[in-house]
């Protein structure tokens, strides 16, 4: 018989947010959401480790500009201590996150960090919940992170839980990346303030942009993205400079700041990286970073296993 493993890890994917819109507010104030959820290739590494007592986390990254905190701000303590407290289960845990994908800018990094720790710790339980009992801890950590615990492409309804796998076709995507991030709080308020200042919702500007070669039904689109670039004004700058360079379909994910160009090859999404890093160079825009990236495969293929990567083998805190 083999030993059951006492570490994980897995592949912690970032997303975009092809289209969102914003279709209500509840009384709790939690904003209610129409958002096609689609995960990339670009990913950070996640590894579970069984420990004594206590959740603890270790983060490493490609740069110093990615790293986060590893103390209970960051989302996977967060996670694991609210899964054992929902189990009533005692056991200890070490969480190690190495870091590629860049925080606070609308590709939900925290959130499929938290996500993955979530089903590897339950999985290093012996699964005390099911699917559905991971969900009900997860919607109450971000609104994305339901959907990390499957990822692929999925629509996402009320408030990040209601969720159906939808088909998209796999693209390749050119990510600008500016070096501030969009408080999601105020990008959201700011949004409110805009409806109600308008007599009818339909009287906002449409951003709908379609992709190269896709059908209308594939519109990209984000209701957020207007009340971003009112909280960032050079936000709306940088996207009007992309679009006078030839790239009409650019948009923004999530809350921001991220903007992305969806291209149907690596080619064209290089000669679009490299057009744009040529248009942006001598203006203000010009620390803005670059990344190129492309539709995650089957997200069955993004399975917890106990091979672990030499940067994760980390029993313990340091």
């Amino acid at each position: 018989m083999t030993a059951a493993p006492n570490a994980l890890w897995m592949r912690s994917r970032a997303k975009l947010n092809l289209q969102l819109r914003v279709t209500g507010r509840r009384a709790d104030g939690y904003h209610l959401l129409d958002t096609l959820f689609h995960a990339l290739e670009l990913h950070d590494d996640v590894a579970v480790h069984l420990g004594s007592a206590g959740v603890t986390a270790t983060v490493t990254a490609d740069a110093p500009n990615l790293l986060v905190p590893s103390d209970e701000r960051n989302l996977v303590v967060q996670a694991v201590q609210r899964l054992l407290d929902a189990t009533g289960l005692e056991a200890g845990f070490h969480v190690v996150v190495h870091k590629r994908i860049p925080n606070g800018g609308g590709l939900g990094g925290g959130s499929s960090n938290a996500a993955c720790a979530l089903r590897m710790a339950n999985a290093l339980l012996g699964a005390p919940l099911d699917h559905d009992g991971l969900v009900r801890l997860a919607v109450r950590l971000g609104a994305d992170v339901p959907f990390f615990l499957r990822g692929g492409t999925q629509r996402g309804r009320g408030v990040g839980d209601e969720l159906s796998v939808e088909f998209w076709p796999p693209r390749h995507f050119v990510l600008l990346l500016p070096s501030y991030g969009c408080d999601t709080a105020a990008v959201y308020e700011i949004h409110a303030q805009r409806l109600e200042e308008t007599s009818r919702r339909d009287t906002l500007i449409r951003n709908d942009q379609e992709g190269p070669g896709d059908p209308p039904d594939f519109g990209l689109c984000n209701d957020l993205e207007a009340a971003a670039e009112q909280l960032r004004p050079s936000l709306s700058r940088l996207r009007q400079l992309v679009v006078a360079s030839g790239y009409a379909n650019v948009r923004m994910s999530g809350s921001g700041s991220t903007l992305f160009v969806m291209t149907d090859s690596a080619a064209s999404a290089t000669s679009c990286r490299d057009h744009l890093q040529g248009a942006l160079a001598g203006t203000e825009h010009r620390e803005v970073g670059f990344a190129l990236t492309r539709s995650a495969g089957d997200p069955c293929a993004d399975e917890p296993s106990p091979s672990l990567p030499d940067r994760l083998r980390h029993p313990s805190p340091p």
